[in-house]
């Protein structure tokens, strides 16, 4: 197992190929090979022949209203004469150190199957939520005194990222966009961006959509208030003589549809993608605890795939104690009387704010006593988890 050369990207291009059942034209081949070639390629081989691999991607987050690395794993890929012989499995783990020696405290994957990476300790960081509406859902909503106009690409990132950023603030686990990103990873061909500027000059939301036969596909609707969501929205539903279908993605708590003359529209909540921490200490470091002056809480983590988060952290209003187990970095053999114990699995769940304290515990994923996940509820991030990117 090594990282790529770069005359060996081309060998991890044709592997994505087979294994996600696609062709990269010739025409856009130089330009796959350069993306592929920023991202950091680990390699499984049979002799020198590439048989797995698994990508590493530098990003940051947002969580709890501060901006933390974030790895994400991408392209995870194996020959099907190579697979179940554990190679998946020794480049996550691989992966999982390389991360941490980047600072990197949290990854970001997008799983072909949950339950596969749970056993990795990822676990699902947040739903997406697709509308779909008929020509008849596209009814006005009271007027708004701002404006819609269209954005062109290369005014995407000065335009939008503000607006973006803004909005991404408010959730967990949103990216954090970097110029190259808007103009190579979020915009497509045949999309267009869209802003709703108020009359005071601002602009506080924007879409991204698509019209091919005659139906309308919003991938992101971005609103920072209650008027750009009916300007984005009447902006939407003067496009109803050219379509007879319209989706819309967004995030889980969005509420649009109870604005609409029939709310009853199809609605599909799937889980998205998945998180795990990748170092305990150093995230529980960075986390922003909101704990009260002599409050402390105890916390007992197992993690069956990096050993260095075994162990007991003790937060305070100081700060972080680490008390290890064994010198394999164990948790201690006999239950603790104090604190709750928990998987990383159950600790990425809690702190990115995509399951609540109270039902981890009813459900046996987090143990101790009552005390201690009242705490626990009231001391984390309150926020909605959100992810509206791919990689």
């Amino acid at each position: 197992m090594r990282k790529l050369e770069r005359n060996e990207v081309i060998d991890a291009v044709r592997l994505s190929e087979y294994a996600f059942q696609y062709t990269v034209p010739k025409e856009e081949l130089d330009d796959k090979i350069k993306g592929y070639s920023e991202h950091e390629i680990w390699g499984d081989f049979e002799g020198d022949e590439l048989a797995a691999k698994l990508h590493l991607i530098d990003f940051e987050t947002w969580l709890a209203g501060k901006k933390i690395k974030m790895g994400g794993v991408a392209s995870v890929a194996t020959y099907p004469e190579h697979r179940r012989g554990g190679r998946v499995a020794r480049l996550l783990r691989n992966g999982l150190f390389e991360m941490k020696q980047k600072g990197q405290t949290i990854s970001f994957l997008h799983p072909f199957q949950i339950s596969f990476y749970r056993k990795f300790g990822y676990e699902v960081l947040n739903n997406w939520k697709k509308l779909e509406l008929k020509t008849d859902d596209l009814k006005p909503l009271p007027a708004v005194s701002g404006k819609v106009r269209r954005v062109e690409l290369d005014d995407v990132f000065e335009v939008l990222n503000p607006v973006y950023e803004a909005f991404a603030v408010r959730f967990n686990g949103m990216l954090v966009r970097t110029e190259n990103w808007w103009k190579e990873r979020v915009y497509s061909k045949g999309f267009r961006f869209a802003t709703y500027t108020n009359e005071e000059g601002g602009i506080s939301g924007y879409i991204y959509y698509k019209i091919e036969n005659r139906t309308l596909e919003v991938e992101e609707m971005v609103c920072l208030d209650g008027e750009a969501r009916r300007g984005l929205w009447n902006y939407l539903c003067q496009h109803d003589s050219m379509v007879d279908h319209t989706t819309i993605l967004t995030n889980e708590s969005d509420q649009l549809t109870f604005l609409l003359a029939n709310p009853k529209v199809k609605t599909t909540i799937e889980p998205y993608f998945m998180a795990r921490i990748v170092d305990v200490e150093n995230f529980l470091r960075e986390y922003p605890f909101m704990l009260n002056s002599g409050e402390t809480l105890f916390l007992h983590i197992t993690d069956d795939q990096a050993e260095w988060n075994n162990g007991s952290y003790l937060i305070d209003a100081e700060g972080i104690r680490v008390f290890k187990g064994d010198k394999s970095n164990a948790a201690c053999a006999h239950p603790p009387k104090r604190g709750l114990r928990c998987t990383i699995n159950t600790l990425t769940s809690v702190l990115t704010g995509y399951q609540e304290p109270f039902f981890l515990y009813e459900a046996g994923l987090l143990e101790g006593s009552k005390e201690e996940v009242t705490r626990l509820q009231r001391i984390r991030s309150t926020k909605e988890t959100n992810f509206i990117d791919f990689f």
